[in-house]
């Protein structure tokens, strides 16, 4: 109607948006032992950054946004319903291999998305709810940080390496819920959670 001011609604910020003090949270199959090691040393190599903030891992349910300090006592409900469903995620196992990219910035190490894999995922997103992932790509970040160019020349040179003509196959009895908060150099492990299913 004529003469009638519109309201302007304020744009929300979406459930991924940073603001003051939030942090981040995922839960994460993390790989141990001889082969870690050695994804650890391409990825210090290939981008030294990435390489400091986290170990090899497969997230499978994150990251998540939360408000309020970076305390693992910010998470206790959280951590008290994943142990109450332990029972309902069985062990599986990680296929590893093949070098694949997202876009021109990532390089990561291809995980078979297996059944299950799948089903713990889906225990975790009925627990913490929807994650930021529309199309779910399970895989283990070896470089985000490149540019273009670095970035296919190490996916040239990758193709003909091990990592792309091998596989792996890595039990996985054990997930970690992971926090990180803005001033937080890394990401720390807090709470473990024993697959028992």
């Amino acid at each position: 109607m004529r003469g009638q001011r519109r309201r302007r609604t304020r744009p929300q910020p979406g459930p991924h948006r940073q603001r003051s003090g939030d942090y981040r949270i995922f839960v994460g199959a993390f790989l141990h032992g001889e082969l870690a090691d050695e994804i650890q040393t391409l990825r210090a190599q290939l981008d030294p950054v990435t390489a400091a903030i986290t170990p090899p891992h497969v997230t499978l349910a994150g990251t998540y946004w939360r408000s309020g300090r970076a305390t693992p006592e910010n998470e206790t409900v959280l951590i008290h319903r994943l142990q109450q469903h332990q029972k309902e995620m069985p062990p599986f196992t990680l296929q590893l291999g093949g070098i694949r990219r997202f876009g021109d910035r990532v390089l990561y190490l291809g995980v078979r998305p297996t059944r299950g894999l799948l089903a713990v995922r889906s225990v975790l997103l009925n627990i913490a709810g929807e994650d930021k992932h529309r199309r779910y790509t399970p895989h283990l970040t070896l470089a985000q940080r490149l540019t273009p160019a670095e970035l296919a020349a190490a996916e040239a040179r990758l193709q003909e390496t091990q990592w792309e003509q091998e596989r792996w196959h890595v039990p996985v009895a054990e997930l970690q819920l992971m926090q990180r908060g803005p001033d937080d150099p890394v990401w720390r492990a807090i709470a473990q959670l024993a697959l028992k299913g």
